[in-house]
């Protein structure tokens, strides 16, 4: 192999970690060097075609991941639209990583865009298409509306959570968006029932897939983000759930993502001392008697174990989710 072909490879992954997008080989020459340096570990093929150095690329979260994905493809592709889950990416809503493969593709004018195990091609009516990061979608509204048409509950509530929470509308609002004019559409009712629950308070995917579990099972919905007050420091804290039970006690829910301990940007590169805060923080949420339910998104996934556990903090039931129609 030649070493201009090798400079050329290198200047294409440098620049494209400075745009962040991957890199693309164009010629044969190009696409035998990378697979070679994915052979060797060196790089890997996160989507066909598509190349990223191995180290810097499991570094990323998933949602960094797919969102350079996606503004790879806008470049190679400028006649693909991102549609449902990967169009609410490029928006920046907040979305379960799960419900964001395969990509969802639809194409501008004739001609087809294959579906494989990464990119699934799918129809839209007519549409506003939005320019958004270099990456061509439907527009934020119509992304959400589809997304809580097609999506399970858990997810699509996720999505209606984040659009409330960027954009300051209300349930009432939302629900105004998904009435009339969608009457007869696939997965509109859905839609309707997601509105319903929408809260804006809720402050990640993980507290919405949370309240979604809850929903299902038929546990009381909880207040979100209420304040308690520390006499010891004077100052309020919040948590995530809370619950009123009986005789003036109280059971609040947390939400324990591993983000918060990991990522540099909420541990200031401390992550032992992000931990005590937290444990600190608890501690004076506890004040007065309250009890404390901690849970991860995996398991809110197991709903035999998260029934479980919120039933042994005494959670009060009532009816659970109806009308919902899954879709094939």
């Amino acid at each position: 192999m030649s070493s201009t072909t090798r400079a050329t490879c290198e200047k294409l992954l440098r620049d494209a970690g400075r745009s962040a997008r991957r890199a693309v080989p164009t010629n044969g020459g190009e696409r035998s060097r990378f697979r070679y340096l994915e052979r060797t570990g060196e790089l890997v093929s996160p989507y066909p075609g598509i190349y990223a150095r191995a180290n810097t690329w499991n570094a990323l979260y998933p949602s960094q991941q797919i969102r350079r994905i996606m503004r790879t493809i806008a470049r190679i592709h400028p006649d693909w639209v991102l549609v449902g889950a990967s169009a609410a990416v490029a928006h920046a809503v907040a979305i379960p990583p799960k419900a964001t493969w395969p990509l969802k593709i639809a194409k501008i004018g004739t001609g087809t865009c294959e579906s494989n195990g990464r990119t699934k091609r799918t129809v839209v009516s007519p549409c506003e298409v939005v320019l958004v990061d270099d990456m061509r979608a439907t527009s934020l509204d119509r992304t959400v509306i589809d997304c809580m048409r097609q999506l399970g509950f858990p997810e699509a509530l996720a999505v209606a959570d984040s659009y409330l929470r960027a954009t300051g509308k209300s349930s009432d609002q939302l629900q105004k968006m998904v009435s009339q004019p969608w009457k007869g559409a696939r997965g509109i009712k859905n839609a309707r029932i997601v509105a319903r629950y929408a809260d804006g308070r809720a402050e990640s995917w993980g507290e919405s897939i949370a309240r979604a579990a809850m929903i299902e099972l038929g546990f009381v919905i909880p207040e979100l983000q209420t304040s308690y007050f520390d006499p010891v420091s004077g100052m309020a804290f919040r948590a995530d759930f809370s619950w009123a039970l009986p005789e003036g006690k109280a059971v609040l829910g947390e939400m324990d993502g591993f983000i918060k301990y990991t990522d540099e940007a909420m541990t200031g590169g401390d992550t032992i001392g992000a931990f005590v805060r937290e444990r600190q923080r608890e501690s004076r949420l506890t004040i007065g008697g309250r009890s404390v339910v901690r849970f991860t998104p995996a398991q809110v996934g197991d709903r035999l174990y998260f029934e479980r556990l919120l039933d042994s903090y005494g959670i009060p039931r009532t009816d659970p989710l109806q009308g919902w129609v899954p879709l094939s």
